[in-house]
């Protein structure tokens, strides 16, 4: 499995769709503005091992797209300089995605990941429920696909941000949503369980207030399976990504929050 399923495994996970209660129940105002900035340190633990191996960041910024205002997020993955000679990977995502219904409207993706390449440049046609995708994928050159779209579907860093809306006082313990994300020519599936509330130790930043939910891992190459990735939000009203937690065949993957300004 490439680091490119990996990377999406931070976040959500492709599972069997199913019995979900639908899309997250989302409220309309935003607890997220222009100019916010995000940092995530990618930790690797195994046993006695517990290096950072790279960092990701968010930032969001507001704009006019085809005269919609619009919300416009710059999602980026760097490994670490050591383990640039080793694995140098580099993921850049755009997504725009409406600021009145929260829909996707344009994702581009740009991956270097030790040698391996890949494109993206989707237009969500929403009217026609289709998206209208150019990819190049390791050399392989260009193609143009048409994937489908339903209301809960969206790219990685609209998805993101579409979790961040969810609707709390509508949600209980136990609960399942469906959801799906785009990525390459295909749309991977996904149910969502809401765990509740609980207190997370964050590195470096202590214990704080949290909402926990899971899904399965893609089973393959990196990954078990039967296992579940686990990610926790802030419960402050914002939401911001605090943990997540990719158990690999050999340790796992940790994501930690290390700065947030709003």
């Amino acid at each position: 499995m490439r680091w490119k399923l990996f990377i999406l495994s931070l976040f959500i996970s492709a599972t069997v769709y199913g019995q979900g209660r639908g899309c997250l129940p989302t409220r309309q105002d935003h607890p997220f503005k222009d100019g916010e900035h995000i940092t995530l340190s990618l930790m690797y633990k195994w046993g006695a091992v517990n290096t950072e191996v790279g960092l990701a960041t968010i930032d969001l910024d507001t704009l006019q797209y085809n005269g919609e205002p619009t919300f416009h997020v710059n999602f980026k993955v760097r490994s670490a300089p050591f383990f640039d000679l080793f694995f140098k990977m580099r993921e850049d995502f755009h997504s725009w995605f409406s600021m009145l219904d929260m829909k996707p409207r344009k994702f581009t993706r740009d991956t270097y990941e030790g040698g391996y390449t890949a494109t993206n440049l989707y237009h969500y046609d929403w009217p026609n429920k289709v998206i209208h995708a150019d990819i190049n994928l390791n050399k392989r050159g260009d193609t143009h696909f048409e994937i489908p779209l339903h209301d809960c579907a969206y790219d990685l860093p609209a998805l993101i941000f579409y979790l961040r809306t969810m609707d709390l006082s509508r949600m209980h313990k136990g609960d399942k949503y469906k959801l799906s994300f785009a990525i390459d020519d295909s749309i991977f599936d996904v149910v969502l369980t809401f765990h509740g509330k609980e207190k997370l130790n964050v590195r470096r930043m202590g214990k704080r207030d949290a909402l926990l939910f899971t899904c399965s891992v893609v089973s393959g190459a990196m990954f078990e399976g039967d296992q579940e990735l686990k990610f926790w939000f802030s419960d402050d009203g914002r939401y911001v990504p605090l943990g997540v937690m990719a158990p690999l065949r050999v340790g796992a993957v940790w994501c930690w929050l290390k700065q947030y300004k709003p």
